[in-house]
Order: structure tokens, then C-alpha cells, then sequence
């Protein structure tokens, strides 16, 4: 019985370490910083298989290597403990400025 319980442990353990190897090749590795605009994704209500990013909220403090307080805007600047896989970084689009130039190096007709 010793021997196959060994036996067992030896090949979880090895098991165990080819797995970690395999995944922390495509592993990225993400961190924020307090003040930083984030994402969150969340469940729907009704559905709970149906999921969609909200936000921005801000990261109000780093908890671990792997849970944030996040500030969501408009919650009544509510805080909630997230998971880091469960917030991606937001990018702000740029506006959008339409110009009308004229083609005569904004010069107008007739001068």
C-alpha cells in the first residue's frame, strides 16, 4: 500500500508541474495600477452564461497579485473586490473631429 501511495503522489506531482509548464508558456502576465481605467466582465442577471465588459472603474487599491478594489462610476462610486481575470485595461477612443478643408490651403474662393 506505501509503495502505491507513493507511487500516486510521484505522478500527481509530475503531472501537476508539465501542466503549470504547459500553461505559463501563453500566460500573460497583467497588472494594474491604482488610478488605472479598467474593464469589468460581468454576468447578465437573466442569463448567467451571457456575459459583457462594463465600466470604466478605476482601481482604487491592489489587494494580491491577483484581486483589485475597483470604483465603478456611476454606482454611486460603489467598490467591489475583482479578480484579475475578470478586468481587462480600457482605452479611451479618441474623439472623432470632422474638418471640412478646403482644397486651396483653407483659403477662400476669390481672394
Amino acid at each position: 500500500m506505501r509503495h502505491c501511495q507513493e507511487l500516486a503522489v510521484t505522478t500527481m506531482t509530475e503531472t501537476r508541474d508539465k501542466r503549470k509548464t504547459w500553461y505559463d508558456k501563453n500566460a500573460v502576465k497583467r497588472e494594474f495600477r491604482v488610478g488605472e481605467l479598467v474593464l469589468v466582465l460581468a454576468t447578465s442577471k437573466p442569463n448567467k452564461m451571457a456575459v459583457q465588459w462594463t465600466g470604466p472603474g478605476v482601481i482604487e487599491s491592489k489587494l494580491s497579485e491577483t484581486n483589485y478594489i475597483v470604483r465603478m462610476e456611476g454606482k454611486k462610486d460603489k467598490t467591489q473586490i475583482y479578480h484579475i481575470n475578470l478586468l481587462k485595461p480600457y482605452h479611451q477612443r479618441l474623439e472623432r473631429i470632422n474638418l471640412l478643408v478646403n482644397g486651396r490651403g483653407g483659403r477662400k474662393s476669390g481672394t
